[in-house]
């Protein structure tokens, strides 16, 4: 099912019953160069991104936790040769585990713990993802054991990668949130709701016959008429 792995952490984050900041407003964010929003709580303030790719990083109000969101996006053309009915199953074989050991590779001691496909990134975003355990070196070099969720989604031409993190004793406690923030994300339509658009399916109408014949006779059952102001030239 597409929306598993959503449902499986927002049921995490309920049987704990705590979720930070639930009653906070909510602030939108606009890429419009890439084409989407994002929302998350207003108490939660926005960073310098940590890549070229990162469009929008975010830190939660309880510091000393961690919590800290991130979205980053890069053109991506490997997909846009298939229709959207088989995006999903090429997203599926596009960003497998293989994909995932890779893009964990930029965090210290990386370990995969969960693997989710198919999945989604807000309502539209074809997805895989995963959760996964690290370490971050604080400001004295000392590590610190963090856990945290990733999405990995093609939309449009563009890869899309959406992450949230906490250190790990906490991380029960942001799952919630943290699924919040990502499930928020909102692309632009890209793709048309009907495959042959506003169009009768033409591609079903009946198949047109043509008569054959050798080249230079024209068949008595097929005779063509010229017109009136028709010259035969000599």
């Amino acid at each position: 099912m597409r929306h598993m792995f959503r449902a499986a952490v927002v049921a995490a984050a309920l049987v704990i019953g705590f979720s930070p900041m639930a009653k906070a407003d909510t602030f939108v964010w606009k890429d419009a160069p890439h084409g989407y929003t994002i929302s998350f709580p207003d108490s939660w303030t926005m960073q310098t991104g940590d890549s070229p790719s990162t469009r929008i990083r975010i830190a939660g109000p309880l510091a000393e936790e961690i919590p800290t969101c991130r979205l980053q996006v890069q053109a991506d053309g490997r997909l846009k040769i298939y229709p959207k009915r088989l995006t999903d199953e090429a997203v599926v074989n596009t960003f497998a585990q293989d994909y995932w050991e890779k893009e964990t590779g930029q965090y210290l001691d990386a370990e995969i713990t969960a693997y989710y496909s198919p999945a989604s990134l807000g309502d539209k975003g074809d997805a895989t993802a995963i959760q996964v355990a690290f370490k971050q070196l604080d400001q004295k070099g000392n590590p610190i054991n963090m856990h945290g969720v990733m999405i990995s989604s093609m939309y449009g031409g563009k890869r899309y990668v959406g992450s949230c993190s906490s250190r790990a004793e906490s991380y029960n406690r942001w799952a919630g949130l943290f699924m919040s923030i990502l499930d928020s994300v909102q692309f632009d339509d890209r793709y048309h709701p009907f495959p042959t658009g506003y169009y009768r399916n033409f591609l079903m109408d009946e198949k047109l016959h043509l008569p054959r014949v050798k080249p230079g006779i024209i068949s008595s059952k097929n005779r063509v008429f010229f017109g009136k102001d028709f010259v035969m030239n000599k």
